[in-house]
């Protein structure tokens, strides 16, 4: 498959240069054709978009109501993506909470594609962009509804067969939304365009990944964290010795200063467990540590995630 070249659609988001009004007006059609389907649901449903300004690792939440369209529009207008990273939820969820328990049905599928090609995963994308050079982020529309744990595990399945980042799979996922600018110290602002859309709905799945399934899959188990048990700078002082220097370095970043924030995240975490950290420790980190922030913003279901998968990858969930 080669990428769409149909520009109808959304036609602000595949090329730069558009103004921010009509830009924000295709942005809106983009997320309610995403969140279209939730429209039928008598449930009352939130979505969720993150800000992040510019030099800057902290991730703002805002929640707005599925049927509120203007507060979308609304925070959009007050975001202005030449000093704002803008990211979304592809998922809807039940309370104005991202959190994976209170995530609701999804027909969509996800990937933070990073640097892989999105263009040879199977099946193929409904929707690609950009994020910077070589990079890209992309969506599923599948042809019937999923429980937030099957949604999950399609994108994981996607994710880890075809070279995704393995940290872009959660229900609770941000992405960087279509029309804005990536403003990471790394790049020169590039524009996050479109670059592939097809609307209609895929029948074909992933095949889910079993206990030994996928070259690179890991059995993982959720743990129960809590984030504010201790001060990271205690926790630096208690393992320092047992620390290398490169992972102290990063638990006392106050700024991303380093690319590749996955990398980043599991050199702290290996780092830390392997110098015997307890879990909540590790999380007392990572929880405020700029590379996780960045990241996954203040999403504890992402935390567990994160800490899970690794401790697992090393051998060790008790």
């Amino acid at each position: 498959m080669k990428p769409s070249i149909n520009k109808t659609e959304f036609p602000t988001l595949w090329e730069e240069g558009a103004s921010d009004s009509a830009t924000i007006t295709d942005q809106c059609d983009f997320l309610f054709e995403l969140w279209d389907k939730h429209h039928r649901s008598r449930a009352e449903l939130f979505v969720a978009l993150g800000f992040r300004q510019k030099g800057s690792s902290r991730m703002l939440t805002q929640f707005a109501n599925l049927q509120g369209r203007h507060t979308v529009k609304y925070f959009l207008e007050n975001r202005d993506r030449h000093s704002w990273e803008l990211f979304f939820c592809p998922n809807v969820f039940l309370r104005p909470n991202r959190s994976a328990e209170h995530a609701y049905l999804s027909r969509l599928g996800w990937c933070d594609v990073d640097d892989a090609d999105p263009f040879k995963f199977s099946p193929d994308p409904s929707v690609v962009w950009q994020t910077s050079e070589g990079r890209s982020q992309a969506l599923w529309y599948w042809d019937k509804m999923h429980s937030p744990q099957k949604s999950e595990a399609y994108s994981k399945a996607l994710t880890y067969r075809h070279g995704g980042d393995v940290g872009g799979w959660s229900v609770t996922k941000f992405l960087r939304l279509p029309g804005s600018y990536n403003h990471k110290p790394d790049y020169r602002k590039p524009f996050v365009r479109l670059i592939h859309h097809d609307p209609a709905l895929i029948a074909k799945r992933p095949q889910l990944l079993t206990e030994n399934g996928g070259r690179r899959a890991v059995k993982s188990q959720r743990l129960e964290l809590n984030p504010f048990a201790h001060k990271p700078l205690d926790v630096l002082k208690r393992y320092r010795r047992k620390l290398s220097t490169s992972t102290a370095h990063l638990i006392r970043h106050s700024s991303v200063q380093a690319g590749n924030r996955s990398n980043r995240i599991y050199a702290i975490v290996s780092g830390l467990h392997e110098a015997g950290a307890t879990r909540d420790e590790i999380a007392s980190v990572l929880w405020h540590n700029p590379y996780f922030l960045s990241k996954h913003g203040d999403d504890h279901a992402a935390l567990e995630t994160e800490v899970s998968r690794i401790i697992s990858k090393l051998g060790d969930v008790k």
